[in-house]
């Protein structure tokens, strides 16, 4: 299946998963790389070695060969990561998940080095005998 993509949004794409599967033999490897466009929609890009069985299917009577991009829906990219989580011995990052999780440690810190210095101000102050009050 030949999918056709403006170049533009292509471009800018931002990655926001990937899936490897690890066989012991070469031949059988591929990679599934999960993007969102600059206008929303997310395609996955599809990576088989000679061998791999076939391409991507999600869809009935819709797949790719071993190598090609593929269009998919939030439903089907949502399923598309539990599915490829859930796999043992191959390698899965859902990129976005780790960026909130730093953005959530981020702020987390900042928050708690805000409260710490106006606990340190006020500590100060009492020290001092300059009560806030």
């Amino acid at each position: 299946m030949v999918l056709k993509v403006d170049k533009r949004k292509y471009e800018s794409k931002t990655l926001i998963a990937e899936y490897k599967y690890l066989s012991e033999l070469e031949e059988f490897r591929f990679s599934e790389k999960a993007y969102r466009l600059k206008d929303g929609s997310i395609i996955i890009e599809f990576d088989g070695a000679s061998l791999s069985l076939y391409g991507l299917k999600l869809s009935f009577k819709e797949s790719i060969g071993r190598k090609g991009l593929y269009s998919i829906d939030d439903k089907d990219y949502k399923f598309w990561k539990l599915l490829r989580s859930d796999i043992d011995n191959s390698y899965f990052v859902d990129w976005e998940q780790e960026r909130n999780d730093q953005y959530e440690e981020t702020w987390q810190e900042q928050y708690n080095n805000m409260i710490s210095m106006q606990h340190q101000n006020i500590l100060e102050k009492i020290s001092g005998d300059e009560l806030p009050f």
